[in-house]
């Protein structure tokens, strides 16, 4: 199953980060670690960026054998958004990455 995830500041704190992760892009659930996403060997996450305060997140995932990839060129979301009309927000920003190609992500190691 693929799991598609916007990492953003918070409102209150911009030290602080909130992910929203969707894997139809229809639902959405907030959480506020990468170890928190239900999912299983053989699934993968997509994200726009990993900051350094998930990658103990990241790492829990590896080892529950989820492949997990960050968008190389983060002004993809942008361009991408424009062209599909859709809105600056978490749930836009999760469908524009559903529609970029996976080539464009990589796979963390």
């Amino acid at each position: 199953m693929k799991f598609y995830a916007d990492v953003h500041g918070t409102k209150k704190n911009s030290e602080r980060f909130r992910i929203t992760y969707s894997t139809d892009g229809i639902t959405f659930k907030h959480i506020d670690r990468l170890g928190e996403i239900p999912a299983g060997p053989g699934d993968r996450l997509f994200m726009d960026t990993l900051p350094p305060q998930h990658t103990d997140g990241a790492i829990e995932l590896l080892r529950k054998g989820v492949g997990v990839y960050y968008l190389r060129r983060i002004t993809l979301i942008e361009k991408m958004r424009r062209e599909y009309k859709l809105p600056k927000s978490a749930r836009g920003d999760i469908k524009t990455l559903m529609n970029i190609e996976e080539r464009w992500f990589r796979r963390v190691t």
